[in-house]
């Protein structure tokens, strides 16, 4: 189980320190020509996954050094997809149609340019695995033989799902309690304000359905700087949240945090 430690900034606010990533021998086969891909798609009648990020966006490189370092990420998008890259910056026009909240924002659009998936803000490998395995499946199950395909579907149909945990499957007692950030496990799993939630062991479990408000991040974990900002409501991230007096904090991207930490009463006056 992945483990990532805190640093400490001023006003006693928490955030993640990246870690370095293992050399893959696989890599994704980005493209960064929107035209050409999308006629690349039509052509072989696969979505495009598009990665919208900027070179100042910090959580862009963190997915590019771990998420899409991946083997099995790497796999499903080069079987699956076609990847696009598109430099926010670069293409304002583009970013305002799909409708960015913040960056990264990766968007999965089929062939006749309908999105079927947008994630925003940063998404660890285990998470992005899961999506692009459902979409994997369908595309495999749609090019399957006539003859075969009855015997997939029954087979699916039969396997268990695993659920979709709240806030990235990130455990919010070690969050709290041990300035980490660790991926729960679903053996440990509780329920508040209906919505599912996992942890890293039986007494991290414990220790939140002893006290779950004390666990729970300020705002439901809605990003704060989004809704008084941009008048916008947006789930924070984990991986760019912290603590701020012994709350939990989620928010979008790095610099929404750094918004807030740089004059937390504001935010929380409103």
């Amino acid at each position: 189980m992945r483990a990532r430690h805190f640093l400490v900034l001023s006003l006693s606010f928490v955030f993640i320190q990246a870690l370095s990533p293992a050399l893959k021998a696989d890599e994704i086969k980005w493209q960064t020509d929107l035209k050409q891909a999308a006629l690349q798609a039509r052509a072989q009648e696969k979505a495009m996954l598009i990665q919208i990020g900027a070179s100042w966006c910090g959580f862009c490189h963190k997915m590019d050094k771990e998420t899409f370092q991946d083997q099995k990420v790497i796999h499903h998008i080069n079987s699956c997809f076609i990847p696009l890259r598109v430099d926010a910056d670069k293409s304002p026009e583009f970013v305002e149609a799909i409708g960015v909240a913040g960056l990264p924002t990766t968007v999965i659009i089929t062939p006749e340019l309908k999105i079927v998936k947008k994630l925003s803000g940063y998404v660890a490998a285990r998470e992005m695995q899961g999506h692009l395995k459902k979409i994997c499946l369908v595309n495999h199950e749609q090019a399957a033989p006539a003859a075969t395909r009855t015997a997939a579907i029954k087979k699916m149909s039969q396997k268990e799902v695993e659920p979709e945990f709240a806030f990235k499957n990130v455990c919010l007692v070690s969050m709290l309690d041990d300035q980490e950030l660790v991926e729960g496990n679903p053996k440990y799993i509780s329920e508040f304000k209906g919505r599912k939630l996992c942890f890293a062991s039986r007494e991290h479990k414990q220790k939140f359905d002893a006290n779950p408000m004390h666990y729970w991040p300020a705002f439901d974990g809605q990003c704060r700087v989004s809704q008084l900002e941009r008048n916008q409501t947006v789930e924070g991230d984990p991986y760019a949240g912290g603590v701020y007096r012994e709350r939990l904090v989620f928010f979008t991207s790095e610099a929404e945090r750094e918004r807030f930490s740089s004059n937390p009463s504001y935010y929380l006056a409103q």
